[in-house]
């Protein structure tokens, strides 16, 4: 099984995201239209949202944890996917691999509170998955994963005679700290893994012209291109990707307009007009990118019944700054689709994102009952 995590940092508006109706013979909104085809294999959710996160732009931070970073210890806001890379580790070449255009998501955070670097370049991460080095860099390499290794153990003997003398609070933050060390040393072990294995041979267009950061005709489809490539050649298991919060004014026919200019477009119809040309943008990717894993046969199968895709926002409505009912999808994974979720509770109240992120994780394979402050799980959903 494989999990990809798709973002826009920006939201979507409410009104042309999110159908009228319910239930399984629901009418798509005018942005979900490019899904039509796909019908089937994706589910829409309504009333689902972080009851505890109300922070505005900085929730993006928040959206694959459903916890405050600011709010909490380090180590206690793990994000999903990176809970589902702890479960694979080093059985491919990378644990996990994170892109995000014109912008940084920072919703991915290790186990002890790190947050993921995600490269914003996909030319750049072409040729880290997928582009072998040189001997010389290999022994470079090579050297400088032995020297990190020797400053873990010299760190890790200091902090072993400085824990004898610590009281509790700052026994804790030690901890911290080890689990830190911890994680390192695993990375550098599991890299040592790879370093003599040569990289999967792919067809990429490497060569392809991107006028500016944010022509994103051609670089999102470049970036969706990586991620099936690197699924495909099973480099990577666990993905993170994203359309980046900014005010530029994106490559697109008929967008004028800064992006985050149009997302408070105080109901003027040319902003709204724009914004759904924008958003309309980015399904139509997610589309493109479920029809290649859909046509891309498996021994059981096809890729996209083996690939769950989750798309949202920490933002449920930008214009507002609101960060209640999300806008959020969730696609493939061999899971039971085809519907439009009214996920309000009994009470009136949301149900928290982080039910849904629990089934995907027991579909991923981990074994767990909760993750961070769930209350339940989406058993609807398994088919």
């Amino acid at each position: 099984m494989r999990m990809v995590c798709i973002c826009s940092a920006l939201g979507m508006n409410p009104e042309s995201f999110f159908p009228k109706s319910f239930g399984p013979g629901y009418q798509l909104s005018p942005v979900l239209s490019p899904l039509e085809r796909l019908r089937d294999d994706f589910t829409v959710f309504s009333h689902m949202d972080h009851p505890g996160i109300f922070t505005k732009h900085d929730a993006m931070n928040s959206l694959l944890s459903g916890v405050d970073a600011n709010q909490t210890v380090p180590g206690k806001n793990v994000s999903v996917d990176q809970v589902a890379a702890s479960h694979v580790g080093y059985q491919t070449r990378f644990p996990s691999v994170h892109i995000s255009l014109a912008g940084s998501q920072g919703s991915s955070w290790s186990s002890s509170g790190i947050k993921m670097r995600e490269e914003g370049d996909p030319f750049v991460l072409f040729r880290k998955l997928f582009v072998n080095d040189t001997a010389a860099a290999k022994e470079a390499h090579r050297m400088e994963l032995m020297r990190k290794g020797s400053v873990l153990d010299l760190v890790r003997e200091q902090a072993k005679r400085f824990e004898r003398n610590v009281n509790p609070p700052d026994r804790a933050k030690l901890d911290e700290y080890l689990t830190a060390v911890r994680e390192a040393e695993m990375k550098i072990q599991g890299m040592k893994r790879w370093e003599d294995m040569p990289k999967a041979k792919v067809k990429f267009n490497e060569h392809e012209h991107a006028h500016s950061s944010v022509d994103y005709e051609t670089l999102s489809p470049l970036m969706f291109d990586l991620l099936f490539l690197a699924i495909q050649s099973d480099t990577s298991r666990v993905f993170t990707a994203g359309f980046g919060m900014h005010n530029l004014v994106i490559e697109l026919d008929g967008v004028k307009e800064g992006y985050h200019n149009l997302s408070h477009h105080g109901n003027l119809e040319e902003k709204l007009k724009q914004l759904r040309i924008i958003e309309t943008f980015y399904i139509a990717q997610m589309a493109r990118f479920m029809d290649k894993l859909k046509a891309a046969r498996t021994q059981h199968g096809h890729l996209l019944d083996e690939t769950m895709i989750f798309f949202g926002s920490g933002l449920g409505d930008a214009a507002r700054h609101s960060n209640r009912d999300l806008p959020l999808i969730l696609a493939g994974g061999g899971l039971k689709h085809g519907a439009h979720l009214d996920c309000a509770r009994p009470d009136g109240r949301q149900t928290p994102l982080n039910n849904l992120f629990t089934t995907m994780l027991q579909n991923f394979g981990v074994e767990t009952d909760r993750f961070n402050n769930a209350t339940g799980t989406m058993n609807q959903l398994k088919a």
